[in-house]
């Protein structure tokens, strides 16, 4: 199994100082912090679905991933769903939180699968 997390300091709501993303699957650990936590989640994502995916096909995020947004992150979900030709769409909503593979986007936007992937 995979875990997520993130890293970001806790005591300003404001300015919740966020540091990086991680995933671990208890042998090593990745750190993904270029700054950017959208891109930072994304470059997390993909590494996850080409590396380890083979090897831990469950992932998971901690408690961290929920505080994060629940503080105030200026972050929405979307959720990318592959169709049967293998053409990706993100979808937003909490409709979609069990059908597809959870992104963030800053928060107030709508980006498509192509515009995230560029971002």
């Amino acid at each position: 199994m995979s875990v997520i997390a993130i890293k970001y300091d806790r005591g300003n709501r404001r300015n919740l100082g966020y540091e990086t993303v991680l995933i671990t699957n208890g042998k090593e650990t990745h750190f993904f912090r270029s700054g950017n936590f959208v891109k930072d989640w994304y470059d997390c994502i993909k590494y996850y679905t080409t590396t380890l995916n083979e090897t831990d096909l469950h992932l998971s995020h901690s408690s961290s991933v929920d505080h994060f947004i629940i503080d105030g992150a200026p972050y929405d979900s979307a959720y990318l769903i592959v169709d049967e030709k293998n053409k990706g769409e993100l979808f937003y909503g909490e409709n979609y939180c069990n059908k597809g593979i959870e992104f963030f986007v800053p928060k107030n936007t709508r980006p498509t699968w192509n515009e995230l992937k560029n971002y």
